[in-house]
């Protein structure tokens, strides 16, 4: 048909039949291939022409055959595209078509996912490959799995998308990953959740985003008062581990544990304190605290030093309580004062009074003065004996029998050692006086001496003879009353301003001041640990007794009535003995730890006997004191 209108119209040109405002357009195919216009009724696949009026628009479309490409055009087009013309003169366009060359498409998918392609071929994962004519453009579409999201194309793309224009064979990568999940969590009561690895903290954070296939364990913790009931949804049962491959969700519950309340009172008066175990009850202070049901509570009661635990009673009784607690529960705990029995030392023949001095550490011995028409020394090792020393003034006794004080001698009043009846002069540094007050375990004696210039000065005696302790003043005065066991040695010195005050004797010129409270004061004894005591004047004019330790001087108060008080001896304990006075006529023992003073006359079993002043203890606790009514009498007090 073609060349039939070509040789029509090849006629009517020569006859000059066609108007003159129209223009011919001539198309050449060569190739497999065809033009596509609207101009012609059907496809050009060779030589075609039409004519149009002159600067109409005629649109061209090159159209390949199945394995074949266009080339391009010449004449009046160019390119390879489609090709737009207004002809105003007669215009001739060949199209060349050539045969494609098949080039081949790979897919590959990593992860769960599909992947089709446009023009259709590829449809993955069932059919993952395809052939397409050379320079063909394909375009591939993901579409991922549920649960999964798509990441991107990897090999002849790169990115979300991927086109690719097939110049050669060609492989491309579309990658799904699983989508993050979350673990949600709720709690209720009284308790948390804390998951591993570390994201949940719940109440707080209690939701968290993990990576696909994580292992999660949650671990419930209840607080106190509550219980652990259980997991429940993604979990159930006391523990819970998941591995997360969707969204999960889970609940854990906390219960109350019903609680019960234990009190304790304290009875009785003494002094003392009760503890708990689980901690929760120190009284005094802490009274009444609650516990879970069905736990052990086991109370322990501790007496001060100058009281006694007497028992339980109420929930408990006896001298110990374990309780297991089902229901509130009250408990008393009763404190007495430790009361002591007195013992009288009785009097050797021919004597009507007598007064300790001191006891020794263990409480075997005893010693003091006594007298009937001449005073003497009496040693009492569980009976009374007369030393045959008259006239003596007694410092102290230590557990080997060693007797010190001193004794009138020509020259005036010399410190003496006595022991098994044997009596050794201590001598003086030159002066005409000296005076022993203490002795340790080890013989070391401790007191005072008056030089040859009439200074007096604190003293030991040791196994090399006297030596002078010194004083904090050049040439000054110092005096010495107590010694413990390392042999350190307590007393007084004369300052430069502050006049005398209590000090520590560590060796020759090795003094300590431990201060004042505000006037003259007296160490009188030290214990092992390096507690001290003793007195010290007020600015007032009242004295009262102290101890000292730590580097603080403490104020062991007075009792009611009697503003003087001295503390004259301490056991390693810490309780320490002496007397508080009005100042005029009444004088009484007492016994101080604990931070509390009492009066002995107190805590003493029935007795004849005003206790006037307590001169010792021993590390039991047993107490020497002196009687002041009626003749004075050395009485020993046992603790009960």
């Amino acid at each position: 048909m073609h060349r039939y209108l070509l040789a029509i119209a090849a006629g009517a040109m020569a006859c000059g039949r066609y108007p003159a405002g129209q223009a011919t357009v001539t198309i050449a195919v060569s190739g497999p291939g065809a033009v596509r216009t609207s101009n012609l009724n059907g496809d050009c696949r060779a030589t075609c022409w039409f004519s149009v009026d002159r600067e109409v628009p005629v649109h061209l479309e090159p159209i390949p055959g199945s394995q074949a490409v266009f080339a391009g055009w010449t004449g009046g087009c160019h390119g390879t595209g489609t090709c737009d013309l207004k002809p105003a003169l007669d215009v001739s366009v060949a199209a060349t078509f050539m045969p494609a060359t098949p080039r081949r498409l790979q897919v590959s998918l990593n992860g769960a996912g599909e992947v089709r392609s446009d023009p259709p071929g590829i449809d993955c994962p069932q059919s993952c490959a395809a052939n397409f004519p050379e320079g063909t453009s394909v375009t591939l579409y993901p579409s991922a799995a549920a649960g999964w999201g798509f990441t991107g194309f990897g090999g002849a793309c790169a990115g979300p998308a991927c086109t690719i224009t097939l110049a050669a064979d060609a492989a491309a990568v579309a990658t799904f990953i699983l989508n993050p999940v979350e673990l949600a969590l709720q709690v209720t009561g009284g308790g948390s959740v804390v998951s591993t690895p570390a994201a949940i903290d719940c109440p707080g954070v209690c939701s968290a985003i993990f990576a696909p296939g994580t292992a999660v364990t949650l671990t419930a913790s209840a607080t106190v008062g509550s219980t652990f009931a259980g997991f429940s949804g993604g979990c159930t049962g006391p523990s819970c581990s998941l591995r997360l491959t969707a969204p999960a969700s889970v609940s854990a519950a906390f219960a109350l544990i019903p609680t019960f309340k234990v009190t304790v009172v304290t009875a009785g008066n003494g002094v003392g304190r009760v503890t708990s175990s689980p901690a929760g009850i120190d009284c005094p202070g802490t009274c009444g605290t609650i516990f879970p049901v069905d736990t052990a509570v086991t109370l322990s009661a501790a007496a001060d030093a100058l009281s006694k635990f007497a028992g339980f009673d109420g929930t408990c009784s006896g001298a110990a309580c374990t309780l297991r607690v089902a229901a509130d529960a009250a408990v008393v705990a009763k404190f007495d004062p430790r009361r002591y029995a007195a013992r009288d030392l009785s009097v050797p023949g021919g004597g009507w009074w007598t007064a300790p001095t001191g006891i020794s550490r263990t409480g075997t011995l005893v010693a003091g003065t006594w007298g009937g028409s001449a005073q003497q020394m009496f040693v009492w090792d569980g009976a009374i004996h007369d030393s045959g020393i008259f006239t003596p003034w007694v410092g102290g006794v230590n557990e080997y029998g060693v007797v010190v004080g001193s004794i009138n001698a020509e020259s005036g009043w010399h410190a003496f050692r006595w022991k098994a009846g044997l009596v050794t002069d201590l001598g003086t540094l030159g002066g005409p006086s000296s005076n022993a007050l203490g002795v340790n375990g080890d013989g070391i004696v401790a007191g005072w001496s008056m030089r040859a210039d009439g200074v007096q000065r604190a003293v030991a005696w040791t196994a090399q003879g006297i030596v002078d302790l010194g004083s904090l003043v050049d040439g000054g005065c110092s005096y010495a009353n107590g010694i413990n066991s390392a042999g350190v040695i307590v007393g007084s010195t004369c300052t430069a301003a502050a006049g005398v005050r209590a000090a520590r004797f560590r060796g020759p010129g090795l003094i300590d001041d431990l201060g004042s409270f505000g006037g003259t004061t007296i160490a009188l004894a030290i214990n092992d640990s390096g507690l001290i005591v003793g007195y010290s004047y007020l600015p007032n004019g009242t004295f009262h007794g102290f101890v000292y330790s730590d580097g603080k001087m403490i104020d062991a108060g007075t009792l009611p009535g009697m503003p003087y008080t001295q503390l004259a001896a301490v056991n390693g304990d810490g309780l320490a003995v002496g007397h508080a006075t009005d100042g005029m006529v009444i004088s009484h023992a007492v016994l101080y730890g604990g931070g509390r003073m009492v009066d002995l006359n107190s805590v003493v079993d029935e007795t004849p006997y005003t206790l006037g002043s307590a001169s010792g203890i021993d590390e039991a606790g047993n107490i020497v004191v002196t009687t002041t009514n009626g003749p004075m009498r050395a009485l020993l007090l046992c603790p009960q």
